[in-house]
């Protein structure tokens, strides 16, 4: 399976159908909301600290047993492999990859849309 920039026009079409309902969860969800809002706000850089608040921010919600499957999906389908693959992985080497499909494959597909993505990690 093709990572998220890698895709012909038909798998992106498919990709972005197939992380529409775990994204929605999170969008329905009023704390993700709340949440989501803090660690987005103007003014926080990429300092240590400023990284600290949107991991206690956001990562109770992105982790943990609410929202942990919606997460595994969406960073699955943009890094090409399957949930189950994704949660076999060592820990660290998890979170680093959902780090790394953030910053290689979010950021650049929203830039490329022309739209902005706030949080730099």
């Amino acid at each position: 399976m093709a990572k998220l920039l890698e895709k012909n026009g038909a798998e992106l079409m498919a990709s972005l159908v197939n992380i529409a309902t775990p994204l929605k969860r999170f969008m329905d969800d009023e704390e993700f909301e709340q949440a989501w809002k803090k660690a987005t706000k103007k003014g926080l850089e990429t300092k240590a600290t400023d990284i600290l608040k949107i991991y206690t921010e956001l990562a109770p919600l992105l982790f943990g047993d609410k929202h942990l499957k919606d997460t595994m999906a969406i960073v699955a389908e943009i890094e090409g492999t399957t949930v189950a693959k994704m949660l076999k992985m060592n820990g660290t080497d998890m979170i680093g990859d959902v780090l790394k499909a953030w910053k290689e494959q979010l950021q650049p597909f929203f830039m490329r849309l022309g739209l902005s993505v706030g949080v730099k990690l």
